[in-house]
């Protein structure tokens, strides 16, 4: 374990106006803990919207400087560490898009470029081993911020948490102003990552105060690797709006959240299932036309109500 510590804590990092690029250290940081909580099981680092709220959450906590978070270059560069303890994937077919820095810069690019990362097999063996995985941490934390332990990352609040709160408890219109002020002087790619954060905390919300289950069917199942049957679904967009507070929400089933989508169904001022006259239900027991009128599952606390405005605003744009 001598040489995955060393390789850990002397990282090749650019070197800024504000000193030394933290981004790496904060990534190592984000896959521990991603491992620790279970969110990634074995040697194959997905790129998510949880592994980069992990990265938030602890750049936030830990980077004091002016630099500016960017999940995807360290994904890359890591790679290029004389150790190759991390290893990317290439989708079959694809290479790494050309720029001058020889790097990708954007979440979307990395996605759509990069299957996943894979660790050396002692830095992955030391991830699942509860000691060898806290003997890390805390190696990567002296090196970088000494400033912090792990107990003192463990109990502090998470960007997230602060997220959630908002989207819990804003007032929509305070929301959107914060949001949008926000990412205003953001980079594209910056702005690109917050929403997207944003988003990943918006569906976690939504489907906590509806209890994870379809609010037209009551459809709920225990997911199985960590796939969502329910969707999380905006009742206006929130390219018209940025509002991602709760009463904006709902959770749907797939199919539910493509009728809701596209005005097949609305919901009206009683919470009941409005259904388009011209739907046609080819198998009437199997169908939609049977939840009309039908009131839909509501969270336990009536502060988490859908909006009755979005309601009426998603009713007004699809001639209900």
């Amino acid at each position: 374990m001598h040489s995955i510590l060393k390789q850990i804590t002397s990282l090749r990092r650019g070197n800024t106006v504000y000193g030394f690029a933290p981004h790496k250290p904060i990534l190592l940081l984000a896959v521990l803990e991603s491992f620790e909580y279970g969110e990634i099981k074995d040697n194959w680092i997905k790129i998510n919207e949880a592994l980069l709220t992990r990265f938030y959450d602890l750049w936030k906590l830990l980077v004091k400087t002016g630099n500016t978070p960017n999940f995807s270059l360290p994904f890359y560069h890591l790679s290029n560490e004389p150790g190759e303890f991390w290893k990317i994937i290439v989708m079959h077919g694809m290479s790494i898009p050309a720029t001058k820095s020889h790097s990708i810069k954007s979440f979307s690019s990395l996605k759509s470029t990069v299957l996943a990362a894979k660790l050396s097999a002692e830095f992955y063996y030391g991830i699942t081993d509860v000691l060898t995985r806290a003997t890390l941490k805390q190696a990567l934390l002296n090196a970088y911020f000494p400033d912090y332990s792990e107990k003192s990352i463990i109990t502090a609040t998470r960007y997230s948490q602060e997220i959630e709160k908002q989207i819990l408890y804003d007032p929509a219109e305070n929301y959107v102003r914060r949001i949008t002020k926000q990412i205003e002087g953001e980079t594209t790619e910056s702005r690109e990552e917050e929403l997207i954060l944003r988003s990943h905390m918006f569906r976690k919300a939504v489907l906590e105060v509806y209890d994870k289950q379809c609010a037209v069917s009551g459809l709920k199942i225990d997911p199985i690797k960590q796939t969502m049957l329910i969707d999380a679904c905006h009742i206006v967009p929130f390219s018209q709006t940025f509002d991602d507070t709760i009463r904006n929400g709902i959770s749907l089933s797939p199919t539910f959240h493509r009728a809701f989508d596209n005005g097949l169904i609305a919901i009206d001022a009683d919470f009941r299932l409005l259904v388009h006259p011209k739907l046609n239900d080819y198998n009437p027991a199997a169908g939609i036309r049977q939840y009309e009128h039908k009131t839909i599952f509501l969270p336990r606390e009536e502060l988490f109500y859908p909006s009755l405005q979005r309601l009426a605003e998603h009713r007004l744009r699809f001639g209900y």
